[in-house]
């Protein structure tokens, strides 16, 4: 039954998110994207933001991009440099004093002059690749309760556009935004949060641009793409959100032969995760 409601919820996401832009567009369109896309062998660096869903897909990406472009760590042409926190979703990056872990410590780390963590042949990144939740944005759960919630999708859109807006301010030329991975027991407001993203899209802000929706993509693959808790992504679930952020940035110019690496390649997702965190904590 539970399956059932959630199949039908995503038809009923998946159509008012189709509406609400396109209802919009008349009075607003937006700005048209900047030329061409992230992945045109210019060397840059992207900054990942979120929290604990993304421990291990960012590792993954940066071997996906590295193929891509034909480099590898000597001679890399796209940095992948991870700044998730764990239990930080967008309330905690734009809020004070939480901020101060989450913005702050990622502006620290890999922004400006005398960056703690950027490696020394990684540009400033000009690029964030957001995935993010709205829970404990006005309520745990996230505040766009059903369809029709005017009230909670305003706050929830308003969120993602300070966060947005910060990462611009910071020097993020692109702003990525993907929304949480489906979560059992936290619907319908977490698969809600795209709403509240295509709201956002429909402001018509030039550097804002839509990630991958890996809410429909774990959603197929519950339970199999999470650990025994049925909440958090195992190694098949990062792989599923690593392809599909390397679809996002390379568009039509995507390599079969990279996501044919990836799925054949083997992650220990702890591994990963623990050697990230002891990197952060010790730089």
């Amino acid at each position: 039954m539970r399956r059932a409601l959630a199949l039908w919820s995503l038809a009923a996401i998946t159509l008012l998110s189709l509406l609400i832009p396109h209802a919009r567009a008349a009075a607003l369109q937006p700005a048209a994207a900047p030329a061409g896309t992230p992945l045109d062998a210019l060397e840059k660096s992207l900054v990942i933001v979120g929290y604990s869903t993304s421990y291990a897909w960012p590792d993954m990406l940066q071997d996906m991009l590295d193929q891509h472009a034909g480099a590898d760590e000597e001679n890399r042409v796209y940095h992948v440099l991870n700044a998730v926190v764990g239990g930080s979703p967008v309330e905690r990056w734009i809020a004070e004093p939480a901020s101060e872990r989450t913005h702050d410590a990622m502006l620290r780390d890999f922004f400006g002059d005398a960056p703690r963590l950027r490696p020394a042949n990684a540009p400033q990144p000009t690029i964030a690749l957001c995935q993010q939740s709205l829970q404990l944005t006005s309520r745990p759960k996230g505040p766009v309760t059903a369809m029709h919630d005017k009230h909670g999708l305003k706050l929830g859109t308003d969120a993602l556009e300070t966060h947005a807006t910060m990462l611009a301010g910071a020097g993020c030329e692109r702003v990525y935004i993907a929304m949480h991975i489906y979560k059992e027991g936290y619907e319908p407001e977490v698969g809600n949060e795209r709403l509240a993203l295509a709201e956002l899209l429909a402001r018509g802000h030039e550097f804002v641009h839509e990630g991958p929706d890996v809410w429909s993509l774990t959603l197929a693959r519950h339970p199999e793409a999470f650990t025994e808790d049925r909440l958090h992504p195992n190694e098949i679930g990062m792989k599923i959100m690593a392809e599909a952020w390397y679809r996002t940035l390379a568009d039509v110019h995507v390599k079969q032969e990279v996501i044919d690496a990836l799925w054949a390649r083997d992650y220990d997702v702890d591994t990963v995760m623990r050697e990230y965190l002891d990197w952060r904590r010790g730089g």
